[in-house]
């Protein structure tokens, strides 16, 4: 399947606020709320893509659904100065299925969404087929938004 990738940066949500400096460990009242909505419309915005499609969550290499929670979280979304970001990779797909890599899911991937933390904590992306009802449910759902063309990168 041919890939697009979609780059959803956060200061498409939290428009007041320069989201180049969200940092997970800060405890900044700005900076706390703006993470916040950020994981609130993570959580809103996946959940609806969930439900409309009939997925379900789980890590790239495992075959265990999780919650959106797991994705709508500070571990996930944002960088800590403290800590090296965890950079990991969960698919969102009817069914679940483990892959050893990002290319094992492009080649062998049903009809679903990759979704990767930016390992600088600015934003997330999101990889799926090209001109599919994926991408245009996408699409239509954040024709509000600046979205930026990623290119997929199967390490």
């Amino acid at each position: 399947m041919n890939i697009t990738g979609i780059g959803i940066d956060y200061s498409n949500i939290c428009k007041e606020y320069n989201t180049s400096y969200l940092d997970r460990d800060n405890k900044d009242g700005a900076t706390t709320r703006c993470m916040q909505q950020v994981l609130e419309w993570t959580h809103g915005f996946f959940s609806e893509l969930a439900e409309h499609f009939g997925f379900e969550p789980h890590l790239l290499n495992d075959d265990v659904p999780v919650s959106m929670g797991e994705i709508a979280s500070k571990r996930f979304l944002f960088y800590s100065l403290e800590k090296a970001i965890t950079l990991q990779s969960f698919v969102m797909q009817k069914a679940s299925k483990a892959y050893d890599s990002p290319a094992a899911w492009a080649a062998e991937g049903e009809q679903g969404v990759l979704i990767r933390n930016d390992e600088d904590g600015e934003g997330i992306y999101l990889y799926l087929a090209e001109g599919s009802a994926i991408q245009h449910w996408i699409m239509e759902k954040l024709k509000d938004f600046t979205l930026d063309d990623v290119p997929f990168a199967a390490k």
